[in-house]
């Protein structure tokens, strides 16, 4: 299965509209609830189908993502959230918080998975701690 997330009614609705005119048939959670607790809802399809479909499919729910994300942008109030950060692990087993600006957390978790994004800090730690001026190329 292939799963789509959502966290407004709009994009999501959209997206429902949109394999149904493929006629493509999915599973939804229950009807939209607006609420604070609520991490977003997810349409389900099947991977059985040709990749040109799915990467159509893909296309299309990276289309609703940018609707959904100016929707959501509009309805909140940015400043709202005044602090952000990120867990850095350190050579020795420490962790430390990196501060970072909120809205570039945010725009980070739109193109990455949390665990990319912290295999990307990591390296950067890493980094810091062994520095190592070789080329890429000559590592």
């Amino acid at each position: 299965m292939l799963d789509f997330i959502f966290f407004h009614p709009e994009p999501m609705q959209g997206f429902q509209d949109f394999l149904e005119s493929l006629e493509i048939p999915y599973e939804s959670d229950t009807e939209f609830q607006a609420s604070i607790e609520q991490e977003g809802l997810t349409i389900s399809i099947s991977d059985k189908y040709d990749i040109e479909l799915i990467e159509k499919i893909e296309c299309h729910y990276d289309k609703m993502m940018g609707l959904n994300e100016q929707l959501i942008s509009d309805e909140e109030d940015a400043s709202e959230i005044k602090n952000a950060g990120i867990s850095v692990n350190l050579s020795n087993g420490q962790v430390v918080l990196a501060d970072v600006n909120p809205n570039i957390l945010y725009k980070l978790s739109l193109a990455l998975e949390a665990d990319e994004i912290l295999e990307l800090v990591g390296a950067i730690a890493d980094a810091v701690e062994n520095p190592d001026i070789r080329p890429l190329c000559k590592r």
